[in-house]
């Protein structure tokens, strides 16, 4: 198990124009263990005139409800400066708060981005204008300058598996900065490749943050995502995967995204998976039992 400093819930869910994300945040929090601090983000939105109204805001849905919940989280983060961290959400655009806090305390942190997708579009490339595209970008320092964090993150500090959709604009990046991708297949089959990618890549011993998009899972596996792509992980894979992560680095920090427990799902499948992480689930054994 691991104690982390505080757990933090994030509701946000329209930087994805998906509503039941906001209630996958609240039923993770129910379904594990409050061992450490827990704080919900519940951000005022106040008014219109409190909102600055920049021109170019329109390249953002919903951007200043993103804007103010990043505002609100990374306040929280300001006050209670933990130096590990479980964030939960959320749709994913939550990261830039929490990554970004970590790379603050932890000036070495390394990132593995565990996702279908590589979140790498900017407000100009994204063919939807949609903030949940845009997080590892903005965290890069690239991004729409109302969310690009003070603190931001090097391309060589971060890998990407499980990726399988990305758009031209990401790709470019992807190749241009020569970031580390491992597909679904590559994993399943190949696991010598994200063994040798750890050994160049991540120090041993390093502070890492985890980002778990749980769109990573294969739709038969895990159905209860915003945006479901075929050809994905199985969870023996996503545990391996975390297991040779754990291994490697000093887990510091874990953000878990884009649950919609409104599709119809097994909770319990995710339960090897939190268990990898070092996540307790809260009355597991009573949960078990009333299952079987």
């Amino acid at each position: 198990m691991t104690d982390w400093d505080l757990q933090l819930v994030v509701p946000l869910w329209q930087g994805s124009g998906e509503p039941g994300i906001a209630q996958g945040s609240t039923r993770l929090a129910e379904m594990l263990s409050p061992s450490t601090v827990r704080h919900i983000v519940e951000p005022d939105f106040g008014t219109r005139d409190t909102h600055a109204n920049n021109e170019d805001n329109s390249l953002i849905e919903s951007h200043d409800a993103v804007e103010t919940h990043l505002i609100a989280a990374s306040n929280v983060l300001r006050a209670l400066m933990p130096s590990s961290l479980l964030t939960l959400g959320g749709d994913c655009t939550m990261e830039v708060a929490s990554v970004s806090h970590m790379a603050l305390i932890h000036p070495d942190l390394h990132v593995v981005w565990i996702d279908a997708h590589a979140d790498l579009n900017t407000p100009e490339s994204s063919p939807s204008g949609q903030a949940h595209g845009m997080p590892l970008r903005t965290l890069f320092g690239e991004g729409h300058p109302d969310l690009v964090p003070s603190t931001t993150l090097s391309p060589q500090r971060c890998a990407l598996l499980g990726t399988r959709s990305m758009d031209p604009p990401e790709q470019a990046f992807i190749a241009a900065h020569e970031l580390p991708v491992i597909n679904p297949e590559q994993l399943q089959n190949e696991p010598d490749l994200l063994e040798e990618l750890l050994v160049r890549w991540l120090p041993d011993g390093a502070p890492l943050y985890v980002h778990l998009d749980l769109d990573v899972l294969d739709p038969t596996v895990w159905p209860a995502v915003a945006v479901p792509e075929p050809g994905g992980l199985g969870i023996a894979t996503l545990v391996a995967v975390i297991n040779k992560l754990r291994t490697r680095g000093n887990l510091v920090g874990v953000g878990i995204t884009e649950y919609v427990p409104g599709v119809d799902h097994n909770p319990s499948t995710l339960w090897p998976v939190l268990d990898a992480l070092g996540i307790t689930v809260q009355g597991r054994n009573n949960n078990a039992a009333q299952e079987g």
